[in-house]
């Protein structure tokens, strides 16, 4: 008989094919309410940031033996609980590098080349503004990147096309490795001093949580822009927004908040030099599809009594 795998949310159609050689599958919207309900049924689960999978819903899970989250992060399932049960959480590390390396870096260019501003300003008729504001160039900038896993990495490389300056804050990967990259480790104080970028790249975990706050901004050197791809509670919204009104930030951009969806009634939505993206940095065709790929690949696995290769617990 064929395992049960559950799908909640959406996926690439590649997903549902593949799983359906090999198990039975069923999809539904993502609704903690109705997962609780039917989880019962099934071997495996495949979700992506949402919901929280927590001891509640696995308390039901009976059959559950494998949870497969499609991205990076695994801070939407409690780990512990599902260890405690014996069911296995895989992932896909690395499947959207690429992806949110560009976004991080469309982000940080339209930052620094002010397109926002330019372009309201071409539309409100202000054409002459160009001979009064300027935008800045990343040659010869400093950027600071915190976290210097798959993406942190991939961010580098493109960084290094614009003969920007790396810093590298991550105290989890050698200084061989960082140099490796044409990068100097440094302590998170120094990147923050002197980094005219500064980009986030880190897990959410009790250590990374609010990591960017009012005295963080404030060691940042006077002017310089932040990106976060990361994870929204990484970063506190009302610090961003102070640190824009006072210019201590030239510019910030989010693909990720504190709270999914955002509340766009924030004054920091209303800011001129905000830019925002609502949480889309992997969202690519290429990506979608090779996470869709590596993750039934990973669940099928398991639930065939085989080792998966990426797996948390």
């Amino acid at each position: 008989m064929k395992p049960k795998v559950l799908l909640c949310g959406t996926f690439p159609p590649i997903a549902q094919d593949r799983l359906s050689e090999k198990a039975e599958v069923k999809q539904i919207a993502i609704d903690k309410s109705e997962l609780t309900k039917v989880i019962t049924k099934f071997d495996g689960l495949i979700l992506r940031n949402m919901p929280y999978i927590d001891e509640e819903i696995l308390s039901r899970a009976k059959k559950l033996k494998v949870i497969g989250r499609f991205g990076v992060g695994v801070d939407n399932i409690d780990l512990e609980a599902a260890k405690k049960r014996g069911i296995r959480v895989v992932y896909t590390p690395g499947a959207n590098a690429d992806a949110v390396a560009e976004h991080t870096f469309a982000l940080l260019l339209a930052l620094a080349k002010r397109l926002k501003f330019w372009h309201q300003a071409l539309i409100d008729g202000k054409y002459k503004l160009r001979w009064v504001e300027q935008s800045v160039e990343l040659k010869g900038k400093t950027l600071g990147i915190i976290g210097f896993g798959n993406v942190g990495r991939a961010v580098a490389q493109r960084a290094k096309g614009f003969e920007m300056n790396l810093l590298v804050h991550d105290p989890f990967v050698s200084s061989e490795i960082v140099s490796s990259f044409g990068a100097e480790n440094v302590n998170l104080e120094e990147l923050l001093s002197r980094s005219d970028f500064v980009t986030l790249h880190v897990p959410l975990t009790e250590q990374t949580k609010g990591l960017i706050n009012r005295d963080s901004i404030a060691r940042m050197k006077r002017g310089s822009f932040l990106i976060n791809t990361a994870r929204g509670e990484v970063c506190d919204l009302d610090s961003l927004y102070y640190a824009l009104q006072s210019g201590q930030l030239a510019g910030v951009a989010l693909d990720v908040f504190p709270e999914e969806p955002p509340d766009v009634n924030h004054p920091i939505f209303r800011h001129p030099n905000f830019i925002g993206t609502p949480h889309v940095a992997s969202h690519t065709h290429e990506t979608l599809n090779q996470m869709a790929s590596v993750i039934v690949e990973q669940v099928l696995k398991v639930l065939m009594g085989q080792e998966p290769d990426f797996a948390v617990v």
